[in-house]
């Protein structure tokens, strides 16, 4: 139960109950979708069934109650900078917890993890780490604002232990240099949120407006 002191602490018990019941549902729809993820040509297709997957489960009698006061969106147009039309960003998966102002949200934006002759190990963490990845969260280009949020790496090649020990030395490769690639505050540490997802890990970050925002690191296994 959400205690009664300042707003801020309010506020961050809601912040906690979002990031768990985000991590539930999506644990939810990638059990009942897992058996299609191996066959889904791209990210897009990978998203859309995780997103049904999660929809189903938010529709389902069996689930409790309190779900109700959640939305999925899946490839959500956003406009941080006034962006119109086709040249917005969409957030690939966005829980959202409705009944209070503001609505409290948790975005995971997805990455397929490959390794194969279109996109080698180095190609798919330029995807993950880049602009394109967590440089969107840091930049504030796609949730601005948001104090956490996650990267959901679907993994069609090696495991979440390979693909986290990637990210660390990446991270600790730019810590030891200049560290403005990633502005690492916090290094990469083990997390899990929900049971159903155990490969999840944890980091810190500067954003470019000098803030920090906190990014989960979750792999899932899409083969």
């Amino acid at each position: 139960m959400m205690g009664m002191g300042t707003l801020t602490d309010v506020w961050d018990d809601y912040e906690i109950v979002i990031r768990e019941d985000a991590h539930q549902l999506l644990a939810w729809g990638y059990a009942d979708v897992r058996e299609k993820l191996a066959a889904a040509r791209d990210e897009y297709d990978m998203t859309g069934l995780l997103v049904e997957g999660i929809g189903a489960r938010l529709a389902a009698e069996q689930t409790p109650e309190r779900y109700l006061l959640y939305a999925v969106h899946n490839e959500k147009p956003t406009s941080p900078h006034g962006q119109l039309g086709k040249a917005r960003p969409k957030l690939d998966i966005q829980i959202e917890r409705c009944g209070r102002r503001p609505r409290p949200q948790f975005t995971f934006e997805a990455k397929r993890m490959r390794d194969d002759a279109k996109a080698n190990v180095s190609t798919t963490m330029r995807q993950y780490l880049g602009e394109d990845g967590i440089g969107r969260f840091r930049s504030g280009s796609y949730v601005p604002g948001a104090r956490e949020v996650a990267m959901l790496g679907c993994m069609q090649a090696h495991n979440p232990y390979f693909w986290s020990q990637r990210v660390s030395e990446a991270f600790d490769s730019d810590s030891r240099g200049d560290g403005t690639a990633y502005g690492v505050l916090q290094a990469l540490a083990s997390a899990m949120i929900v049971q159903d997802l155990p490969n999840e890990w944890l980091s810190v970050h500067k954003t470019s407006d000098g803030g920090t925002i906190r990014i989960f690191h979750l792999f899932i296994d899409c083969r």
